[in-house]
């Protein structure tokens, strides 16, 4: 799930399953309101995984090109609304690339 920047109170709730009283912030933000395959940078990162011949999409993200690139669409997703900033949001949305690319970005 991706959080959108100014969610309201009532897009909250608490965390019952930890009892830990952490607020999360429920979602409506899907791939449909920004689908980030059709963005330049996802598309420049397909290209160069495919040419770069490296199998696995999460080593090509760790290296230089790969990181270039997924660093440009998350800044591209900051300019559509999407709040990356938490680290598990990030994460979240790193393995939806990975899983996209090596779906979508194979010969």
């Amino acid at each position: 799930m991706y959080k959108k920047k100014g969610a309201t109170k009532s897009e909250q709730m608490v965390d019952g399953y930890r009892g830990e009283g952490v607020t999360r912030f429920l979602e409506n933000f899907s791939l449909m309101d920004w689908e980030f395959t059709e963005d330049a940078a996802f598309l420049a990162l397909c290209d160069s995984f495919r040419e770069s011949g490296e199998t696995s999409a999460m080593e090509f993200l760790a290296n230089g090109e790969g990181a270039f690139h997924f660093q440009e669409l998350t800044q591209n997703a900051a300019g559509e609304g999407v709040d990356l900033s938490d680290s598990d949001l990030l994460d979240e949305f790193q393995q939806e690339v990975i899983e996209t690319m090596e779906t979508l970005c194979r010969d």
